[in-house]
């Protein structure tokens, strides 16, 4: 039953690479085999990922090793480089790669002055550049910065974890992530915390610390932060009325739910509506 986000190639390359506008674009705990560069070009975005928040600010590079758990949310208007590199490709040529654990934030105000941060930086800048113009067989560079890159990555920012202590954080993890993949698929379901914790053999109390341990979030919390991207994509794409599409997705409680979609979206629902169809 465990399932995960589904990371797409972009075509010529065998890595997903984008350059990504959002305004307040929230993205649920989730998680996928691929490692993944976040690099902040304007804004601010959060993330949580193992147990702890980050604050990426312009020039600050994230990133999210195979298989952690995380969540991101921009922070009104950002944009941003986008890289996911696959697991079997980076399996293929790094030994023993599943016990190599990369370091994750880089503040620019931290390693502004760091050569290694600026090279990887200059890449990135680089593949960016190749992959907006797309001339003649840009991908042979881009593959070649994207080496380059990672060599810069690989002897200067990883450390070797114990491959026993990697299986048994495994398996603590394995439930988790099935716990994230009903939800994706009952959202629209009036879950419960008792209904889910009976339905995975979990102690309540246990199941609640649990959670919140592993995405950062109380469980009723990452349910309606899963349910809010679907009603605002309904309130600006169709004309059904408020009511239906919250109740649609599994919302009961219209203040609570208005309370949260303010938080995210700097708007009430209505407002939302309103600003959309003025565009």
């Amino acid at each position: 039953m465990s399932t995960h986000e589904i990371v797409r190639t972009k075509s010529l390359l065998n890595v997903y690479f984008d350059v990504c506008e959002t305004t307040n674009h929230i993205v649920p705990s989730h998680w996928h085999k691929h490692l993944e560069l976040i690099f902040i070009l304007r804004g601010t975005m959060h993330v949580i990922s193992n147990e702890k928040n980050h604050t990426l600010h312009t020039k600050d590079l994230f990133i999210v090793n195979s298989g952690d758990i995380h969540y991101t949310r921009s922070v009104g208007k950002t944009k941003l480089l986008l890289l996911q590199i696959p697991y079997e490709f980076l399996n293929q040529i790094i030994f023993q790669f599943d016990t190599i654990h990369f370091t994750e934030h880089f503040s620019y105000d931290q390693f502004q002055e760091d050569a290694h941060y600026q090279s990887i930086v200059k890449h990135l800048l680089v593949m960016e550049e190749l992959y907006i113009n797309q001339e003649e067989g840009y991908q042979f560079l881009f593959t070649s910065h994207l080496h380059l890159l990672l060599r810069i990555l690989y002897t200067n920012y990883t450390s070797r974890h114990n491959m026993e202590q990697i299986t048994k954080e495994e398996k603590s993890l394995e439930r988790i992530k099935e716990i994230i993949a009903y939800v994706e698929e009952h959202y629209m379901e009036p879950l419960t915390l008792q209904e889910v914790a009976d339905l995975f053999a979990l102690n309540p109390e246990y199941f609640c610390r649990y959670f919140k341990k592993n995405t950062g979030f109380t469980f009723l919390q990452y349910v309606n932060m899963v349910r809010l991207p679907h009603i605002y994509e309904d309130i600006i794409q169709t004309k059904d009325s408020i009511t239906q599409i919250q109740e649609r997705h599994g919302f009961s409680n219209y203040k609570i739910m208005n309370r949260m979609f303010k938080e995210l979206y700097g708007c009430l629902p209505s407002e939302a509506r309103k600003n959309s169809i003025q565009r």
